[in-house]
């Protein structure tokens, strides 16, 4: 049987619609890949395209060499454009559910949550997910459509009839197309993807510029392929300048004789008999808030009187101050680990609990040292225990026991909402409290106030925002957001009677860890001082007992200060690294890239120091554990 062969005017015609196809491919797929970024807005997309060209085509070119890449697998085009194409598809879906919950871009740290699918597919909208297997698969079959066509018409399935394997696989050219290919996307993304964690950068060539501390701008200014690129260097630590174990050792013995001269004139814990307790309340957020001059009432006024008339109580009769959240509408994880640590987030910039403590092994806390005065510890998350990988980074924290939703004694939860309400986790805490006699720490995270904030979780709600230029949705989504924080209030109120009753010592520390992703006043706004508002959440010290302290106004501060805040207000004996927070907590109160912005916060030796001993903890040869 003779076998059919390629005409050499066919190659040349394959080869000419093949460069023509993937050309015109990585254009319009970059095109929709930043149509779906800015969540199906054609004007947005289009003005992209006009106003930024040079970065536009830059993405396309990136683009162009996957293509490449893939078409060098598969042999095919049609399949590797189709390819694509389905898994842009599938990115972008989890962009938008992720930015219209926290106003931010879809990141890459986010996939180190994909061991926890089953978990986040709570938060997902089943409707829109039909939508999306529906697309795909019209997609797939689209691609095996047209594939079938071309392969027809170019007489394609000649090539697989040759005799030699190498012929009939076309293993040389391939191989080349794939290597060629991988080279130029490394050499043409090497810059963007080895930063050196520079603040801002400017790129002239690209008429744009990259900055550290907001990945909106950067996908919004230099598309989404290239700000994706930018944030893969955050899954590893870079050693700081200066690090190495004599500088650790320096440090740590500044802040140690500090200590043991400054110990003498407080109190031991353990003498005291106080147990404490740090109660994170999720999404707990004063929709009264000032700040800087502003007002959240002048942007969301809203009737039905005082949302939060416990937490009034609680701040005319206790310390109490604003902390300025690290993370807006999301990042439980990162806020829970500043407070327990006393490390920040600043230099890092990533997911701690899930990328760097698993990894860490024991990692110092108040967990850890409070363990080592005979402690009872135990976290509660009326949660499933694997998000955020808690299982294993409250483990690594020093935390004995991990109470979940599956080993809760109190179901209970608001209207028809799936989450395990406050009443519920306060009433946990207090049975876990009263079950011992030795000297507890608890920490509680609760879920409550989480999203989504379906509009029937309630039959009626009291609450309704006045505000106008919102639409229907996010009046809903406030009016039961509201009215969920006002019934937190009163569980919190049932917390404090019972706190106030109980015969031992109690310190309590509460927070919100992040206001609702839900407002419109974090990400777009010209005025910096009206984003911060989105950001400011209340926190107190309750105690029990009397402290002697007269003052009931506390700093405001990020989350890396408020366990340090804790032990200074009871007077209490502290670590060495609480002695470096003392001077860290007076030069930087606030320290988040947020807050900065292009302008990082002063060069000094303490900041230097922080910075060295969170990356010996997190990422390095843990110097500072074994001095």
């Amino acid at each position: 049987m003779k076998l059919p062969k390629i005409s050499l005017s066919s190659r040349k015609k394959y080869l000419i619609f093949t460069a023509i196809f993937l050309l015109i491919s990585a254009a319009l797929l970059t095109w929709f890949l930043q149509y779906r970024y800015f969540i199906n807005n054609i004007d947005r997309t289009w003005e992209f395209l006009w106003n930024s060209p040079r970065v536009f085509w830059y993405n396309a070119l990136i683009m162009l060499f996957i293509l490449i890449f893939i078409t060098g697998l598969t042999r095919r085009p049609i399949v590797a454009a189709g390819t694509i194409w389905a898994f842009l598809t599938v990115l972008t879906h989890i962009h938008i559910s992720k930015f219209n919950v926290r106003g931010f871009p879809l990141l890459p740290e986010d996939f180190e949550l994909a061991s926890e699918a089953s978990t986040l597919s709570k938060f997902i909208d089943i409707g829109a997910l039909i939508r999306l297997i529906i697309a795909v698969l019209l997609i797939i079959t689209l691609t095996i459509i047209i594939n079938i066509w071309i392969t027809k018409k170019f007489n394609l399935k000649a090539e697989r009839q040759q005799k030699r394997w190498w012929r009939r696989f076309a293993v040389p050219s391939r191989l080349a197309i794939v290597v060629i290919s991988a080279l130029c996307f490394m050499t043409f993304t090497n810059f963007i993807r080895h930063h050196n964690g520079e603040r801002y950068q400017d790129i002239p060539w690209l008429n744009s510029q990259l900055v550290a501390w907001d990945q909106v701008h950067n996908y919004d200014q230099n598309g989404f392929i290239l700000g994706f690129l930018y944030n893969l260097q955050k899954l590893a630590l870079t050693a700081p300048d200066g690090y190495n174990e004599d500088r650790i050792a320096e440090i740590h013995s500044t802040y140690a004789k500090l200590a043991q001269k400054n110990n003498q004139a407080k109190t031991d814990i353990t003498d005291e008999g106080i147990n404490l307790i740090i109660v994170l309340n999720e999404s707990f957020f004063d929709p009264s808030i000032k700040f800087q001059g502003y007002s959240f009432e002048d942007f969301y006024p809203h009737t039905g009187g005082e949302i939060l008339p416990t937490l009034r109580y609680i701040q005319s009769k206790y310390p109490s101050g604003n902390m300025y959240s690290i993370d807006y509408g999301g990042g439980t994880a990162n806020i829970e680990f500043e407070v327990l640590t006393g490390l920040t987030n600043y230099w890092t910039n990533a997911v701690p609990y899930t990328s760097l403590i698993p990894k860490a092994g024991d990692v110092p806390s108040i967990a850890s040292y409070l363990k080592s005065k005979n402690y009872e510890t135990t976290a509660i998350h009326p949660f499933n225990g694997g998000m955020y990988k808690r299982n294993i980074a409250l483990k690594n924290l020093g935390f004995n026991t991990f109470i979940t939703e599956l080993e809760m004694s109190y179901t209970e939860k608001e209207g028809k909402s799936e989450y395990i309400n406050d009443r519920s986790a306060y009433n946990q805490l207090l049975d876990t409290l009263n079950s011992s006699k030795n000297n507890q720490l608890i920490t509680l995270i609760t879920m409550q106030n989480h999203l989504p904030y379906n509009f029937d979780t309630y039959d009626s709600t009291q609450f309704a925002t006045t505000a106008t230029d919102i639409d229907e949705q996010r009046r809903s989504d406030i009016a039961i957001y509201y009215q969920t924080l006002h019934n937190s209030d009163a569980y919190l109120g049932e917390l404090i009677s019972a706190l106030d009753q109980l015969d031992k010592k109690v310190a309590m520390l509460f927070f919100g860890d992040h206001s609702a992703g839900i407002f419109d006043l974090t990400n777009g706004n010209e005025q910096k001082e009206v984003r911060d508002l989105s950001r400011i959440t209340p926190y107190f010290i309750y105690t029990n007992f009397e402290t002697g302290q007269k003052d009931k106004t506390l700093p405001t501060t990020t989350p890396n200060c408020l366990t340090n805040t804790l032990f200074n207000h009871l007077n209490l004996q502290k670590l060495p690294l609480y002695y470096l927070l003392d001077d860290i907590c007076q030069q930087a109160p606030i320290l988040t890239p947020a807050w900065y912005g292009e302008k990082a916060p002063f060069e000094s030796t303490e900041l230097s120091a922080y910075r060295l001993i969170t990356y010996d903890i997190l990422g390095g040869k843990k110097y500072w554990m074994s001095k």
